[in-house]
């Protein structure tokens, strides 16, 4: 009886492992996909910074053989910036997936400025032999391409470059030697209004608030730093008064030439909405 139950035992222990061993495994829940990052698409921005320009500076008659008022020096400025953009990107697929390529334009409002001052030791005794203004940049725009390597799905970081132009407001000259009757006096001369055109390159990065604590698809902070050569270019200074001095000896004359190289540097930061942007939360139906 003993042997019977210790057979019947085996058996059981035997048919049961085997049932179990027969038995489907219950499948893992599914996995959810990975959130699909796109940077292709158009974009918009918009932001604010602060710019820095030298120029250098270089001063002679208007006529031969050219004497010269001011050998050369350098004038620093510098002020806030607005600023908005627009443009568009493609990125790669297959194993160039990670890069990005993109062109835009954008424009800024500015008021970077600075105290410029020239001698003038030749025809200007009658008001000043030094005289001063404001140089200012009012303005800006450019044109460009980029090229941006993708980080991490949600961060682009990259190196732009292109074509600007920038606007520099009229400066008048005021007299500027103390030891003169015509200290703080407005001389009658003024170097016009000026558009300067150049080329620019620079670089930053591109952040989705989307996979951070702001979730908002489609919203991006970008900052970037750029920096701008505008060529040398000569501009007439003109008496637009007869008789206050500055050798300005008839009105609407030419009194001396300016001759000009502008630097600048700026750094901005931007809220950029990409309009089809693709990421965690975005639903394709």
């Amino acid at each position: 009886m003993k042997r019977l139950f210790l057979a019947l035992t085996a058996i059981a222990a035997f048919t049961g492992s085997a049932v179990a061993a027969d038995m489907a495994v219950k499948a893992p829940p599914p996995v959810a996909p990975a959130p699909v990052y796109n940077w292709t698409g158009f974009w918009i921005s918009g932001g604010f910074g602060y710019g820095f320009a030298d120029v250098d500076t270089r001063v002679t008659s208007a006529t031969l053989p050219l004497t010269v008022f001011d050998s050369g020096h350098d004038l620093g400025a510098r002020g806030w910036l607005g600023k908005v953009g627009a443009g568009a990107d493609y990125q790669f697929s297959g194993w160039l997936g990670s890069w990005v390529i993109g062109v835009f334009a954008d424009g800024s409002w500015s008021d970077i400025k600075g105290q410029d001052s020239f001698v003038c030791p030749l025809g200007c005794a009658s008001l000043a032999t030094s005289l001063a203004g404001q140089q200012k940049n009012d303005w800006s725009w450019a044109v460009g391409a980029r090229l941006g390597y993708v980080v991490t799905p949600a961060l682009l970081t990259y190196f732009n470059g292109g074509w600007t132009q920038s606007h520099w407001k009229q400066v008048n000259w005021f007299g500027n030697d103390p030891t003169m009757a015509g200290f703080g006096t407005f001389s009658g001369l003024v170097l016009p209004n000026q558009t300067r055109s150049g080329w620019f390159i620079g670089g930053g990065t591109e952040y989705s608030f989307a996979a951070s604590w702001l979730p908002i698809n489609g919203l991006f902070w970008k900052n970037e730093v750029r920096f701008s050569e505008f060529d040398n270019k000569t501009n007439g200074q003109i008496c637009t008064v007869a008789g206050l001095g500055a050798g300005c000896g008839v009105a609407g004359s030419l009194q001396s030439l300016a001759r000009t190289h502008i630097y600048e540097q700026a750094a901005t930061t931007e809220l950029v909405y990409r309009f089809n942007w693709t990421g965690p939360g975005v639903s394709r139906y």
